[in-house]
């Protein structure tokens, strides 16, 4: 008798196959079925270790909003940073809405009454604000504070704005 083929059938055109020839196909069908299962399994896998490469590529920021989403949580919206400050009065209330909606919507990267402070300051350039901006980072430099706190420091870079001279005065706490 020959061999029995992929399709189960030998080389004589009437032959019906015998249990032993079914069995044998079926075998060498299964074994192809487990050739293919673990291909696709390699691929798989090679596809996961690139995705893995790629994490290391990610930023801080991508990585946490990654596996926040992993986790079912919400990302938060992409707050929009201010537009620098000159000290334009009427820019002056656009500027300080943007400024508490970009720091109180990201209240992780601003720990500290100082961290929002130092992050303002960096927005104020040029025009009337940057007087002021001057003051306040020499009074800081020279130890001193300023400021009570965020709020103490939002009040007066308006009122130093409103009346076209710094506001500035040190705070012994």
């Amino acid at each position: 008798m020959g061999e029995p083929h992929a399709g189960g059938s030998t080389a004589e055109p009437n032959h019906i196959p015998t249990l032993e020839e079914r069995v044998d196909t079926l075998s060498n069908q299964v074994i192809l079925l487990i050739s293919h299962f673990r291909e696709s399994a390699n691929k798989l896998v090679q596809m996961a270790m690139a995705d893995n490469e790629v994490d290391g590529f990610l930023s801080p920021k991508e990585e946490r909003e990654r596996d926040e989403a992993k986790k079912g949580k919400a990302c938060l919206p992409n707050f929009v940073p201010p537009q620098p400050f000159d000290g334009t009065m009427k820019e002056t209330k656009s500027f300080i809405s943007s400024l508490i909606l970009y720091i109180y919507g990201r209240k992780a990267e601003f720990p500290s009454n100082e961290s929002k402070i130092m992050f303002v300051l960096l927005y104020i350039q040029g025009g009337k604000a940057q007087y002021w901006k001057n003051e306040a980072i020499n009074l800081i430099a020279a130890g001193q504070e300023p400021f009570k706190d965020f709020k103490d420091f939002i009040m007066q870079l308006v009122l130093g704005q409103h009346y076209n001279q710094p506001k500035l005065h040190p705070k012994v706490y």
